[in-house]
């Protein structure tokens, strides 16, 4: 099946239009020859009654007929050259279906009919041709227009078929004043106005139906609500039919089913509308009542511990007779003490924020009192004013005018005390654990050379000497340099060393204080006439004469050690 054509604009067969051929062939796929494309012409129906033509190959569809039909038609009855009438000028005019000459061509044969009638009539005399009158319309666009309004004005319906529009136009002047427009355009617009006119009138029944569904529904609005059988949950449109039915408007709505839809779709809108005002009253009532409640709040009479039987106990005769507490068909008893009951878990949620917000404050400045307490006594440890086994009643008395301290105090009397002993704690087992491993280090059998600490050895000698007892084992090479690396507080190598170092330096004291002592004997007693001194007592003799003046000094200059001494004998 094919659709109607668009009709042309232009003339069909004048000798100054294209031929339709060749139009054809311009659009043509290539791979078609110009005998094919002529040949693709086939003639249809439209479903107006008229006849319209297609081509198969070009997709050309169009009123006019085709050159190439009627050259096919010439063909087959053995004629070449066709004349025809130019509807302009009335002139004879001759085509071959590709060419078009006013001239008659060599070799033109008229049909034999027209021949005959030739020899048996007399010549005709020649009409005078009369020039045609100037249109009225400067364009075609012009004329199309002025037709479609002649349709307007004599009611073409959209339904209409051509026949009956043009026996309805064909006597007024207008008509003849479209005479620039070939058929096919007029036809053309025809159709092309009884689209618009079809979408015009569904607009208007359509604006009609809804003036009417708006006319039924302002009566509805109009008497329904003025009647007192009139219920929106359970109300039918028989039962309130009488009352409807004087009005007019009620018959603007033709159909039963539609006049009962709009009566059910008023009753669900009426039912909506008065939950709406409901629910408005209540949520009107209930912030009055929360404005008395925070009132009483203001005034102290209200807190987040407060009940419902205190808080009614509290009111006096003006909040009783207040229409804020009043009940009433918005807020029932149980409704006053649901909104009471919300009121305060509110002032409770805020109490607990506070409370919470007061806590972590609280927590946070705590933390960082421990923490500055901790720096002080990081501070302490570095320089060597506190070790592993110092005791508190040895340092409070050190620390007890710093701030941290004093803050400490602040979350209770012990509390400076027991941070002490946990950072003290801490710190001394893993000193003791370094400790045991670097004392099993020095004592190895593969300390061959043996490892001794005088009051004169330096710790970067110790710690190479450790290293190099620690290199014939990855395992206690790579300990050894954790010890030495790990600095917190103090590094438990230091610290070891420093032990070591105050042993030789009391072992020398006391040698020291022997060997006086016998000094003083030998020089009282007049029984010893002399006493034989071995040459290593001779040795150490000198070496404790040299160093004598360097304990003294470095007993006083290190606080540390005379700690760690006070501490061993305290703990004896």
């Amino acid at each position: 099946q094919y659709s109607a054509p668009v009709q042309q604009s232009a003339e069909s067969q004048a000798p100054h239009s294209q031929v339709v051929s060749a139009e054809a062939s311009a659009q043509a796929p290539s791979s078609y020859t110009q005998d094919q494309i002529d040949k693709a012409w086939t003639e249809h129906t439209a479903p107006n009654a008229m006849k319209y033509y297609y081509n198969g190959i070009t997709k050309e569809s169009t009123y006019t007929r085709p050159s190439a039909l009627t050259r096919a038609t010439l063909d087959s009855s053995g004629s070449k050259w066709v004349a025809y009438t130019d509807a302009a000028s009335g002139k004879t005019y001759y085509s071959d279906g590709t060419k078009t000459t006013w001239e008659k061509p060599e070799g033109f044969q008229e049909p034999a009919a027209l021949t005959e009638n030739k020899d048996d009539k007399p010549p005709k005399k020649k009409r005078k041709v009369t020039q045609q009158k100037p249109s009225r319309f400067s364009s075609k666009a012009e004329a199309i227009a002025a037709f479609k309004g002649l349709l307007l004005a004599k009611d073409i319906q959209p339904t209409t078929k051509w026949n009956e529009a043009s026996k309805a136009c064909s006597s007024d002047s207008r008509w003849e004043a479209c005479e620039i427009l070939t058929q096919g355009e007029r036809k053309q617009a025809l159709a092309e106005y009884q689209t618009k006119r079809a979408n015009e009138l569904r607009d208007l029944e359509r604006q009609e139906r809804m003036r009417a569904k708006d006319a039924f529904t302002e009566l509805l609005t109009e008497v329904l609500p003025n009647l007192d059988t009139f219920n929106p949950m359970s109300s039918r449109l028989t039962e309130m039919r009488d009352s409807l039915s004087k009005d007019d408007r009620f018959y603007a709505v033709e159909d039963e089913k539609t006049r009962e839809s709009l009566f059910l779709e008023f009753c669900e809108e009426v039912r909506k509308r008065d939950e709406r005002k409901r629910r408005s009253r209540k949520r009107e009532a209930k912030d009055s009542f929360f404005a008395l409640l925070k009132e009483r709040q203001e005034k102290g009479k209200l807190s987040f511990a407060s009940t419902w039987s205190s808080f009614f106990a509290s009111l006096d005769d003006k909040y009783k007779t207040d229409s804020r507490f009043q009940v009433s068909s918005a807020m029932s008893d149980s409704d006053r003490e649901l909104y009471f009951s919300d009121f305060v878990i509110e002032l409770q949620a805020e109490e607990d924020e506070k409370r919470r917000r007061i806590r972590d404050a609280r927590r946070r400045a705590e933390k960082a009192q421990r923490e500055a307490y901790r720096d002080l006594l990081i501070k302490l440890a570095v320089d060597s004013k506190i070790v592993p086994s110092t005791r508190w009643r040895n340092i409070e008395d050190v620390i007890a005018n710093e701030s941290a301290f004093k803050a400490m105090q602040d979350q209770g009397r012990e509390a400076p005390r027991e941070l002490f002993q946990d950072f003290i704690d801490e710190w001394n087992d893993v000193y003791r654990r370094d400790r045991s491993f670097l004392s099993r280090l020095l004592q190895s059998s593969s300390n061959k050379k043996g490892t001794k600490v005088t009051a004169e050895s330096k710790f970067d000698d110790f710690t190479k000497e450790l290293l190099d007892h620690a290199a014939f084992s990855p395992d206690q090479y790579s300990t050894t340099r954790q010890i030495l690396n790990h600095d917190d507080p103090v590094s438990s190598a230091r610290i070891y060393f420093n032990e070591l170092v105050s042993e030789a330096k009391e072992d020398m004291s006391k040698f020291s204080r022997r060997h006086s002592r016998r000094g003083s004997v030998k020089d009282d007693s007049s029984e010893d006439e002399g006493e034989i001194i071995e040459d290593g007592e001779i040795e150490d003799i000198v070496q404790i004469k040299e160093q004598t003046d360097i304990i003294t000094q470095e007993n006083t200059s290190s606080p540390n050690v005379q700690q760690m001494a006070n501490s061993d004998v305290n703990d004896q």
